[in-house]
């Protein structure tokens, strides 16, 4: 058999720790890993140094010796020992959501005359100017943020035909170009350099030429999404923004024409469905696995025109990027809106981009739901999903070994850091298979270079994908005949194969196998 390299024999350390484990890998026993280590001057693996402020930060935000290990790649126990080492000896000062709510200004005021409101009837209620709106009542808002990709230039042609001439309020509308406008049918280089002309004689500031990524992406990424906000956009990702405690729901660009004339749109209140998510996420299983679940659970249409309201452990341990790809895929629920709470994590992130004081609206605790789930994800396993079929969503077990020829991971959604760091995770020192194609699409500038610094991109090639150049370029999208495609997106121009849709972890395993596949075996 070949022996390891010593950089190979490094980074397995780094990925297993101990000789038994690394003999495990290779199939030899452990001690003949220690004889490869001591050829080659590599010493035993050194547990690595965790800062104070990095033991304090997880604690306070998890409150859980496991799920604070899980996040640094060590055991309950070894993470206990770090805390108890820098004194965190007592529970953190973190109270439960349905506490949190209690103590909030606005859920102070409440007496035994008030109502028993949702988030988004309060939302949409202040927007409106009025004291309360009820569940089927149309409103007429005026939206703090109007977002479009690429469907700008359609906006535009709407804007032109109503007679438009000026943006009702240049400061908050953004457009991002996310990918070439010769993906779009009957759009012109001609009708884009006059919307860019128009862009520039506007004012208009957030504007992101080709090469940021996706919008919704870089809209978070940039801080320009904030609690409380009423965002409107012409992609169903726009419900992304649900992540960080704001309203957001998908328009047509006709009714986004005129939000850029008038800066006015009707909507009609949603009723909203509460879903509670309990239990530690497993091993292998992410954000994606959890919606999908949701998804199979509903059946179709079961959340048409409703906003979901997402709480529980589970949520609150989330990080931010899985928090907004909880809210996203709620689009392919066909809700109206999706909402999570906004809470010290959240609070973090908006604090880079702003020092204005952020009290969030929250829900009554005794609000009206039309419906009421509760789900615990502790037995969950990945699941996968065929692209337009709904019905056919299961556990991974029951697609495993179907051959896949093409793996597009990122573009549209899932190309945040986090998300290129759970692909790594499985790709670290191994190879695709070779009859399948992977293409990697970070989905924003920032979160490229942030992979570029990490080595992430290094990896990637290393390992035989393809990194493409952020935003959604379909062309490099195709599939032949008789072909299979596994994506993390959901969108239409592959959903004309056969077409599967999961994690980024799930993805990276199918990559190595070229066929369906569990990313546990890869994640020791």
């Amino acid at each position: 058999m070949k022996i390891p390299t010593k950089k190979e024999l490094l980074e397995l350390q780094r990925k297993y720790r101990t000789d038994k484990k690394i003999g495990e890998v290779f199939g030899v026993p452990g001690r003949l890993v220690a004889y490869w280590r001591s050829k080659k001057k590599i010493g035993t693996y050194n547990q690595p140094k965790y800062s104070r402020d990095k033991i304090l930060e997880l604690w306070e935000r998890f409150g859980n010796d496991k799920l604070a290990g899980l996040e640094l790649g060590i055991t309950g126990a070894g993470f206990r020992q770090w805390r108890i080492k820098y004194g965190f000896k007592s529970k953190p000062l973190r109270l439960k959501f349905e506490q949190l709510e209690l103590s909030l200004p606005e859920e102070a005021k409440r007496n035994k005359f008030s109502r028993k409101e949702t988030f988004v009837q309060k939302l949409l209620a202040r927007k409106a100017g009025l004291k309360s709106a009820d569940e089927g009542q149309v409103i007429e808002i005026s939206p703090d943020v109007a977002v479009s990709g690429i469907e700008a230039l359609s906006v535009y042609q709407h804007f032109r035909e109503m007679g438009g001439s000026k943006i009702w309020d240049k400061s908050k509308v953004a457009i991002i170009y996310d990918r070439p406008v010769d993906t779009l049918r009957n759009v012109t280089p001609a009708l884009q350099k006059q919307l860019k002309d128009f862009i520039r004689k506007q004012g208009l500031e957030k504007f992101y030429d080709i090469g940021w990524g996706s919008p919704y992406q870089v809209m978070v990424e940039e801080g320009l999404i904030l609690p409380n906000h009423l965002a409107v956009g012409t992609g169903r990702h726009v419900l992304s923004f649900g992540g960080l405690g704001a309203f957001a729901s998908d328009i047509s660009p006709l009714d986004m024409a005129a939000v850029w004339a008038e800066g006015r749109i009707w909507l009609k209140i949603p009723p909203t469905i509460k879903i509670v998510i309990k239990g530690s996420v497993p091993r292998g299983v992410y954000a994606r696995d959890l919606i999908l679940k949701l998804f199979h659970d509903f059946g179709k249409g079961g959340a048409n025109y409703r906003a979901l309201e997402f709480y529980g452990e589970t949520i609150s341990t989330m990080a931010i990027a899985q928090r907004l790809v909880m809210a996203t895929f709620a689009g392919e629920l066909n809700a109206k809106s999706a909402y999570l709470p906004f809470d010290d994590l959240a609070q973090k992130h908006c604090r880079k981009f702003t020092k204005q004081k952020l009290v969030p609206i929250v829900a009554d605790h005794d609000a009206h739901y039309e419906n009421e789930l509760e789900i615990n994800v502790s037995y969950l396993t990945p699941q996968v999903a065929v692209a337009d079929h709904q019905n056919a969503i299961r556990p991974i077990e029951e697609f495993s070994g179907k051959k896949i020829d093409l793996i597009v991971l990122g573009g549209c959604a899932h190309g945040s850091l986090t998300d290129l760091d759970q692909a790594a995770a499985v790709l670290r020192g191994r190879r695709v298979h070779r009859d399948t194609r992977v293409i990697i699409i970070p989905g924003s500038r920032k979160a490229y270079l942030e992979a570029v610094e990490k080595g992430l991109v290094r990896l990637f090639i290393e390992s035989g994908c393809v990194v493409s150049n952020p935003g959604s370029d379909f062309r490099q999208w195709s599939t032949g005949d008789n072909e299979r495609a596994f994506t993390t997106c959901a969108c239409a121009r592959i959903r004309e194969r056969e077409t599967y849709s999961g994690s980024p972890a799930t993805a990276a395993a199918t990559a190595l196998e070229g066929a369906i596949a569990d990313p546990r075996r890869y994640l020791l």
